[in-house]
C-alpha cells in the first residue's frame, strides 16, 4: 500500500508516472493502461477475475444447489426466479505473513446482504491486472466501503492488521438471482469464475416431521426396554437370569422396532 503524497502517483504495475485526478477514484496508467485504484489518501493494484460461466449455465449451478439435501423438497423445480443480473463485485484482498505462513483475507468492498462471499477462494493466478479497455464498465460496481473501514472490520475478527504484506482491490464477477418460492422472494450470488453458489437465506425443509420422529423414537423404545424387562420378569426365576433375559429381549425387540422407524424417516427425508 501507497500513500499518496503529492500530485502524482506511480504506476504499481510499469512504474510509470501518472497525473492525480481531483475527483475520479480509478485511473487508468497512461503508459501500461493498468487500473489503479485511488482511495484517499492510499494507492492499491486492481484486479479483475475473468467469468468462466455464462448465464444459462450459472442458472444450472444454481438450480442444482436448490436440489440439494438442505433444501425444501423439490425447490430447484418450483422456485420462480423473478430477476438475474450479472456484475463484478469488489472485494478488499489482504495478504498476511508471519511465522505460520501466507493467510489470504476478504473484506466486501461494497454493501451487501450475501456475507458469505468473504469465504470465496480467489487462486493468485486467476487475478489479471483491471484494464478498463477489456472491460464493460457498465458491469462493475464501484467500491463504496473505504479500506481503513475493511481493515479495521479485519482486526475485529482477531486478524493481526500490522502482518498485511499485499493489499488490493479485486473485481470478481458474479450472477445475481431473485427467485420466489411460495411468496417469499429469496436471492443467491454464483460466483462466476468457479461456479460457487453463496447466500445467507434460503427455504429449508421443515424440522416438525423430524421432531415428531424423533419423539416417537424415544416413545417407541422406551416402551421396548419396559416390556422387553416385563417380559424377562415373567420368564426369569431370579434376579441375574431376568436382567440377561430382558437385555436379550430388548436387543431383538429394538432392531424389529428399528425398521419401521427408518421406513417412517426415508418417507419424510423424500416428501418434506
Amino acid at each position: 500500500m501507497e500513500t499518496l503524497n503529492s500530485s502524482k502517483i506511480v504506476c504499481p504495475q510499469c512504474a510509470g508516472e501518472n497525473e492525480v485526478p481531483p475527483d475520479d477514484k480509478f485511473i487508468e496508467c497512461q503508459f501500461c493502461s493498468s487500473a489503479i485504484y485511488i482511495d484517499k489518501r492510499k494507492i492499491v493494484n486492481h484486479y479483475i477475475v475473468a467469468s468462466n460461466f455464462s448465464e444459462i449455465a450459472a442458472e444450472g449451478n444454481l438450480r442444482r444447489w436448490m436440489a440439494g439435501n438442505f433444501h425444501v423438497k423439490d425447490l430447484d423445480k418450483n422456485a420462480q426466479i423473478t430477476a438475474k443480473y450479472f456484475y463484478f463485485f469488489p472485494l478488499w484482498y489482504f495478504k498476511t505473513q508471519d511465522g505460520g505462513g501466507d493467510e489470504i483475507y476478504l473484506q466486501p468492498a461494497s454493501s451487501t446482504s450475501v456475507s458469505e462471499i468473504k469465504n470465496i477462494k480467489i487462486p493468485a493466478g486467476s487475478m489479471q491486472v483491471f484494464k478498463k479497455k477489456d472491460v464493460n464498465m457498465s458491469h462493475v460496481v464501484n467500491p463504496d466501503v473505504l479500506y481503513d473501514s475493511a481493515k479495521n472490520w479485519l482486526a475485529q475478527t482477531g486478524v493481526n492488521t500490522k502482518t498485511i504484506a499485499e493489499s488490493n482491490l479485486v473485481h470478481i464477477p458474479f450472477y445475481q438471482f431473485y427467485y420466489t418460492y411460495k411468496g417469499t422472494q429469496y436471492t443467491a450470488m454464483i460466483e462466476a469464475s468457479s461456479g460457487a453458489v453463496y447466500a445467507n437465506i434460503w427455504p429449508v425443509k421443515s424440522e416438525m416431521p423430524f421432531k415428531l420422529l424423533f419423539a416417537l423414537s424415544i416413545i417407541t423404545f422406551l416402551c421396548v426396554s419396559a416390556l422387553s424387562f416385563f417380559v424377562a420378569f415373567l420368564l426369569g426365576t431370579n434376579a441375574s437370569q431376568e436382567l440377561v433375559v430382558g437385555e436379550l429381549i430388548k436387543a431383538v425387540s429394538y432392531g424389529a422396532a428399528s425398521i419401521p422407524l427408518i421406513i417412517i424417516a426415508y418417507f419424510i427425508a423424500k416428501k418434506v
